[in-house]
């Protein structure tokens, strides 16, 4: 009975040491495994963002297309205006 005693006290006392790195190196291995994850997402909505032009001013990209007479697909679509008043 007291060989099980000292061998349930010995499980205690290297389980209670190395839990302490275990526990870090959980840790560690979870922290990169995030950041690693929000890197990923960060850089996909940054490869998605649209060219930096300011907030507010007009930009204006010619086709160089004239007179063709059809609206290509990129081009959007016309919206009608209405005074509000």
């Amino acid at each position: 009975m007291s060989d099980f005693i000292l061998v349930i006290l010995a499980i205690f006392i290297v389980f209670g040491v190395f839990r302490r790195y275990l526990f870090f190196l959980v840790m560690n291995a979870v922290s990169k495994k995030l950041f690693n994850d929000m890197n990923r997402m960060q850089q996909g909505r940054q490869q998605y963002k649209a060219p930096g032009y300011q907030e507010g001013k007009i930009h204006v990209t010619d086709t160089g297309k004239k007179g063709t007479g059809k609206i290509s697909d990129d081009e959007g679509e016309y919206v009608d205006y209405e005074e509000v008043k």
